[in-house]
C-alpha cells in the first residue's frame, strides 16, 4: 500500500458578509438606549354597523333591515332545498309510485324560508328548518 493521493490546495476563505449595522458601527458595550414614552392611540369610529338580524323564523318575522335601517316585518319566499329533494326521492322509492314525491314541494316545513325587506326588497336572511 502506498500513500494516499495528495489533497488539493484549499481555497482561501471568502470575504465576510456585510455588516448588519450598515455604515453605523454597533453601539459600545454597556450602552443603554433612552426609553421612549409610551404611545396612546385613540381610535374613534362612527356608530358600529348593526350586526346580523335577530333570529329569523319560518314565517314573517319582525327585524331591522340592514340596508334601509327600518324596523319591518319581513316578506317570506319559500324555496325548495336539498332536504326537499331528498324527502321527495325517498317517498317516491318507498311508496313505489310518483304520487308521493310531490308532497314535500307543497309543505313549507320542507323548504327554506328566504326573508326580504318589504320596503327596499333587500335579502335579510334565511331560515332552514332543522
Amino acid at each position: 500500500m502506498g500513500l494516499p493521493p495528495p489533497y488539493e490546495q484549499s481555497v482561501p476563505n471568502p470575504a465576510p458578509p456585510p455588516s448588519y449595522f450598515g455604515n453605523n458601527p454597533p453601539p459600545p458595550a454597556g450602552f443603554v438606549a433612552p426609553e421612549a414614552p409610551p404611545r396612546t392611540t385613540v381610535i374613534t369610529s362612527p356608530q358600529a354597523p348593526a350586526g346580523p338580524p335577530g333570529k329569523l323564523g319560518p314565517g314573517p318575522t319582525g327585524t331591522t333591515c340592514q340596508t334601509c335601517n327600518k324596523t319591518v316585518v319581513t316578506r317570506v319566499d319559500y324555496v325548495p332545498n336539498n332536504r326537499t329533494h331528498i324527502i321527495s326521492a325517498a317517498l317516491c322509492i318507498l311508496a313505489g309510485c310518483c304520487c308521493g314525491c310531490f308532497v314535500p314541494y307543497c309543505m313549507r316545513s320542507c323548504k327554506t324560508a328566504n326573508h326580504y325587506c318589504p320596503q327596499c326588497k333587500a335579502f335579510v336572511g334565511a331560515f332552514t328548518p332543522s
